[in-house]
């Protein structure tokens, strides 16, 4: 009986160790990339953009698997916080130039009217 309960209580510290770094894990991978998207992320691609994207969601659920003291949720909140940061000025700014194209082909389109409109008046006269 003494070996069953050692044999268990041993099963059951390698099983707490084993989630203790997959935690660790998770919570450095979300430190790395907040540091990934706040340093290198001038140079990113679309296709990055939505890497990053992806695995800062991928990390969040796994971050959610596990139990954290008080502190290391403040630390988590705030490296989420950084990166929600980043995506959303990347998101306004994709807003911004998909606003800026819109104008310009309204523009044109615009002046196409016009222009098409006195060609037909001239043609007429």
């Amino acid at each position: 009986m003494r070996k069953l309960a050692l044999l268990l209580t041993c099963s059951c510290i390698l099983l707490l160790m084993g989630c203790s770094d997959e935690k660790t894990d998770a919570l450095n991978d979300l430190e790395a990339i907040t540091e990934e998207i706040t340093t290198k992320s001038a140079d990113y691609t679309q296709e990055d953009w939505d890497i990053a994207e992806n695995q800062f969601g991928l990390i969040c659920e796994e971050l959610e698997q596990y139990e954290f003291t008080d502190e290391q949720l403040k630390h988590i909140g705030k490296l989420k916080g950084k990166c929600t940061a980043v995506f959303a000025r990347k998101k306004a700014s994709d807003f911004k130039n998909s606003l800026h194209r819109i104008g310009k082909e309204v523009e044109g389109f615009i002046e196409g009217i016009s222009g098409g409109l006195e060609e037909e008046r001239e043609e007429q006269d």
